[in-house]
């Protein structure tokens, strides 16, 4: 039983760090984009959030249960050496996991994850709405298609090509609409999947969270 839950702390001081070196990657990326830094954000971003995202998913799955000792051990030194690379202490680290421990059902991180899940029922529903949009569309462009087939004068398909421009660049817009839409909903999907983009928040209390929103929304 001690066992046990010596290795369940260390797996929980594991994942805390792993959340706060997301948190200081997530304020880098913050850093960059006001100075338009994008190519360093695309490093962040393609290199080092992949690499703590596998390691966070190993320490937060159902594996994790099958873990012995050894490996225990393994991951209680590879931590070691990210704690120094970001000049993390044990101190600190325990800090923030009893801070997290407080906030429990009321932190930020159940802030950001309502807005994440707000944000994609609506973008969902701009989805259904231009899909809706591109059938009608398709449904017109075929209807005269279908007209300027049967057209016996070389003047009538004239016409219908003229009408048919139109309605395939209206198309060509929603689709494109929809594209961007589905970017964004992917982005969604992906951080509520992780978990670590709103877990990240969970030292941060609900009321600290929704007055810093409400600061960046009137600006």
């Amino acid at each position: 039983m001690e066992k046990t839950i010596k290795n369940n702390e260390t797996l929980r001081f594991s994942i805390e760090v792993i959340l706060q070196v997301f948190k200081s990657v997530n304020r880098k990326i913050d850093e960059l984009k006001k100075i338009g830094d994008i190519s360093g954000i695309e490093i962040l971003e393609r290199d080092v959030i992949p690499k703590y995202e596998k390691l966070y998913g190993g320490l937060t799955g159902e594996t994790v249960k099958e873990f012995d000792g050894e490996q225990i051990s393994v991951i209680k030194k590879y931590i070691e050496d990210i704690m120094k690379e970001n000049n993390f202490n044990e101190e600190y680290i325990k800090s923030q996991m009893e801070l997290r421990e407080k906030l429990k059902g009321d932190s930020g991180a159940e802030v950001v994850k309502k807005f994440f899940q707000y944000e994609k029922k609506e973008l969902e529903k701009v989805k259904y709405e231009l899909l809706d949009r591109a059938d009608k569309v398709l449904e017109e462009e075929e209807k005269l298609s279908m007209e300027m087939k049967n057209a016996i004068q070389e003047e009538e398909q004239i016409e219908y090509i003229y009408r048919l421009q139109p309605v395939r660049a209206e198309f060509r817009k929603v689709e494109e609409k929809i594209l961007k839409i589905q970017e964004k909903l992917d982005i969604l999907n992906k951080r509520l999947a992780s978990e670590w983009a709103y877990e990240i928040y969970g030292t941060i209390s609900k009321e600290e969270m929704l007055e810093t929103y409400n600061k960046i929304m009137k600006k």
